[in-house]
């Protein structure tokens, strides 16, 4: 995540939360905890903390939820692969035949 990327968390962060307050030494802080976490995961797992947690989600909330988001949404890809493959097999397999009455 960039760092410009890690600004946009903060201030959806400080648009819930009144309290929470950002600055430049903030925003440098996190931008360097996060920036190996990939911003659309990020922002999923910020948008799930926002909707359930009480009190400003911290770094660790936020790297821990986009690993599960991550993982969430590998499991999507591989059953559309999944289901792909099982209609391609489907046509494959009703070639030729002719319908029957």
């Amino acid at each position: 995540m960039t760092n410009t990327e890690t600004a946009k968390i903060l201030a959806t962060i400080a648009a819930v939360y009144q309290n929470f307050d950002v600055n430049n030494f903030k925003q440098n802080i996190w931008a360097e905890l996060l920036k190996e976490t990939e911003y659309q995961h990020g922002v999923a797992a910020t948008t799930g903390l926002l909707r359930c947690c009480k009190y400003p989600p911290t770094p660790a909330d936020i790297i821990e939820a986009a690993k599960i988001e991550k993982l969430l949404q590998f499991e999507k890809q591989e059953e559309l692969k999944i289901e792909s493959c099982r209609n391609n097999q489907l046509s494959v397999g009703d070639a030729g035949m002719l319908p029957s009455d």
